[in-house]
């Protein structure tokens, strides 16, 4: 089994989650993306956010809290274990998809969950229902 480790985004707005659907497959997915060798947690969001979600898109680094560790298949890879370092933080500017994200999503959690990668739908989301940050 091979393993990937990120750092995503759970950037919440009128109880719903900002989510990418990238070109590359179909699931919904966080914004963030694999941690290059010595970046730290936040050089990484402030990189994928501008690299996924356009210039104009602006990661308020001063509200970036650490919400825990999460694994899980991974999206149109179920021969790889997904690990995400997920952080919640405020987003301003324009909000765009760029690069390899096909369209940007606002999620709520009475949409349709098999639109959504297999640790989003199994670990983070039931995880921002149950301390509150989204409400069912």
């Amino acid at each position: 089994m091979q393993y990937m480790y990120k750092i995503g985004l759970a950037h919440i707005r009128n109880n719903r989650l900002l989510l990418c659907r990238p070109f590359a497959f179909d699931p919904l997915i966080l914004p963030g993306g694999l941690k290059k060798t010595g970046e730290s947690p936040v050089e990484n969001l402030m990189r994928q956010i501008v690299e996924e979600l356009g210039g104009g898109a602006h990661l308020e680094t001063s509200s970036l809290r650490y919400l825990g560790n999460f694994s899980d298949f991974a999206a149109g890879k179920t021969e790889r274990i997904v690990e995400i370092e997920l952080y919640s933080g405020e987003l301003s500017g324009t909000l765009v998809a760029s690069s390899e994200i096909q369209e940007l999503k606002w999620f709520s959690p009475t949409d349709d969950w098999e639109t959504l990668s297999p640790i989003i739908k199994n670990k983070i989301l039931p995880f921002l229902i149950q301390n509150g940050s989204l409400l069912k």
